[in-house]
Formats: C-alpha cells, structure tokens, sequence
C-alpha cells in the first residue's frame, strides 16, 4: 500500500477532530492519551490550493518517511487545518490545534496573513511552528519564541525584485500591490529599494480583484515598460491577462515575487504568462535531489510544487526532535532553538528572531509554458 493511503483516514479525523473542538486556549493542555501529531497549516481548499496541496504533500511525505523507518520509536501522526489560507478563517482552527495535548507543533501557515492570525495563538499555547514559505518581515514580532521560517523574509526578496525591476532596459516601472500583509509589504519595500528615477507610478487593488481596467490605464498613462506586482497568482494571472489585451501595455514587462510562482498561474494566465519574471526564496526539490523527486512523483502522481522541499525539511526538522526523545512541546521548541538540521539541500538553524541562518533568492521565468531556474539573485 503507497503512503498516501495509508495517511487519508489520519488526515480526515484529524480536521474532523478539530473543526468541532472549541475549548479555551491555554498553555498547557491536558496530557496526551494517544500518539504525537504534527500539523500542516494551509490552503488545501480554495483560490490557493495548489500551493498548498504542494506544501501538504512535503510534509506528509517526511512523516511519513519517519514513521516507516522509527522502529521503536514513537509514531507521529500527519494531520492537517486548511485555513483556504484566509486570515479571517485561521483563529479558530488555530486555538483548536492548540487545544489538542497530542500536537507538538506546526509547519506552516504557508502565506504570511493566515500566518500572523494564527501566531499569538501559537504563542500563547507554547506550540513551536515552522513555516515553509511566510516571507512577511514582521512575523518574528509577533510570535516571539515558537515562530521559525525556512526561508529568507521580504527584506530580503524586496530589494531582490527591485534589482530585477530596475535592470530592466530603460526601466519605467510600475508598482501595484494587493494590499494582502504579503503583497502590500513587498511593494513597500520594492518602491523603497527601487531608484526614484526608475518609478513612474502606483496603484494598489484589493484581494480578489478580477477587472484591472482602471490599474491597466494608469500603467499606459504613466509610460511604464516594467509593472511590478506584489500579490498571489489568481489576481496575477488577470492583471497580466488583461495587460496583454491592450495595445499600449502588451509588452511590459511583468515581474513578480513568489506568491505568483506556481504552475497554476500559467494555467490560468496561458500564453500571457510567458516572459514573467519571478523571485523566491525556495530550492526546487528536482535540483536538490533527484532520487527524493522521484519518490515523491512516485507517490503523488505530480512533480513537487513551489516550497514542497521547505515543508518537507521543516517537517524533518520536528522529526529530528522527536528522533532526539523530546515529546513535549517545551522541549521540541528548546530542540528546535538550539540544533541545526541537515534537511534536503540545505541545513536549517534558526537565530533568535526564528530566522534561517543561510538565505538564499532566486530568480525564475516563465518560457514556453514552463517556470525554469535562471539563477541566484545576489
């Protein structure tokens, strides 16, 4: 029987399990009476969900792993809340993990807003957390002791896009944000790094924004030959979209971070995606091991996504904890605050705002329908 059998029934009682607990938070829950869980915070549902099923896979995939080869050591079950990856929906499902004595900790959220809805609940539980993909420069702030990112925050994939931008002949570029605590920040830090010179314009539009009319006639007016968007791949594919429909806009050149980095963008955007420039700070799972791609296509029917490779360290890093005998959360946020991991492609250690220690951003594109690796961004 394939893992991915054998983890349905685990992952459905476990939601089922949560969606109806309501208890209060509270920093020590009562005692485990049955095995240890770890939980994948995400959009598994919903406008995001390839990101997420790509993430939740990576996960699952190296509990898995765990389990098969623990021998006498204790089972962790996979579970997982799909926040659809909505600020609005996290807070509740949030204190329900919390709630659950038998969870040692959280890999996710996997956008930065669901993420900060759910930290002061994280934090307050004592529950460590591991997010694959958050890149918002504030999260440390606000969970304190339990927060801990894979990857390198908008700092530094700001400054990174506005060189990328900027390195564009004859750069006139154009910001726009989505105004999400993701897309809203880059641009501030892209409009901040970006020379004044190279500027010819804003907008902002809110989440869920299908008619880019009114932003593509700004676009045209201020002259711009490079358009910047901070935001996520649903509201991308249709601003590129409709660039492209208009004459004086169609060959701008379109640039964005890792939130619009995903396949499901070229299948909503088509053709017009082709050309898009993108930055994020993630490793393909293909260029860092080939034999862990294969294992993973082999039980998934699809190649690894967008932060597959993060979620699946993340998850090792807990993993290791647990391997090492801590089985309480104290301990495994203690482990996890004082040990490095060495995880597929790279080796996680944290500093003390639950940073990773070595940052990498790179730069991909999309050509004849496919996103491809062009190179760090340096």
């Amino acid at each position: 029987m394939s893992l991915v059998k054998r983890t349905i029934g685990v992952a459905a009682s476990v939601a089922v399990a949560f969606a109806t607990f309501v208890a209060p938070a509270q920093a020590a829950p009562a005692g485990c009476d049955g095995d240890m869980k770890l939980i994948f915070q995400g959009g598994l549902t919903g406008s995001a969900a390839q990101t997420g099923i790509g993430e939740y896979n990576g996960f699952k995939l190296a509990v898995l792993q765990y389990n098969e080869k623990r021998g006498s050591g204790p089972k962790v079950e996979p579970g997982f809340i799909d926040t659809q990856a909505d600020p609005s929906q996290t807070p509740p499902l949030a204190l329900a993990t919390v709630n659950d004595a038998c969870v040692i900790g959280v890999v996710g959220g996997m956008y930065s807003g669901e993420t900060r809805a759910a930290l002061p609940i994280y934090l307050k539980g004592g529950l460590p957390l591991i997010s694959p993909s958050a890149t918002n420069e504030t999260l440390p702030a606000v969970g304190g002791d339990v927060f801990h990112r894979v990857v390198a925050n908008d700092g530094v994939q700001g400054p990174a896009l506005a060189k990328l931008a900027g390195n564009q002949p004859n750069a006139k570029v154009f910001i726009v944000d989505d105004q999400s605590t993701y897309g809203k920040d880059l641009a501030t830090i892209v409009k901040k790094t970006l020379a004044k010179n190279k500027q010819v314009g804003s907008d902002s539009v809110a989440t869920g924004t299908t008619n880019f009319s009114s932003v593509v006639a700004k676009v045209r007016k201020a002259g711009a030959n490079t358009v910047f968007f901070g935001g996520y791949y649903p509201e991308a594919s249709k601003f590129v979209k409709q660039l492209r429909d208009n004459a004086a806009t169609k060959n701008v050149k379109f640039i964005a971070g890792d939130g619009v980095l995903d396949n499901e963008y070229i299948k909503l955007a088509k053709k017009n995606a082709e050309g898009t420039s993108m930055t994020a700070p993630y490793i393909p799972m293909e260029r860092a091991d080939k034999k862990l791609t294969a294992i993973y296509k082999k039980e998934y029917g699809v190649a690894p996504a967008v932060y597959t490779l993060e979620a699946y360290n993340a998850a090792g890093f807990f993993l290791a904890a647990v391997k090492a005998g801590n089985d309480t959360r104290a301990e495994i946020l203690n482990y996890i605050n004082t040990n490095s991991y060495k995880g597929v492609g790279q080796t996680l250690k944290f500093d003390a705002q639950g940073e990773p220690a070595t940052k990498v951003m790179n730069e991909f594109i999309v050509k004849s329908g496919k996103i491809e690796y062009v190179g760090a961004i340096k």
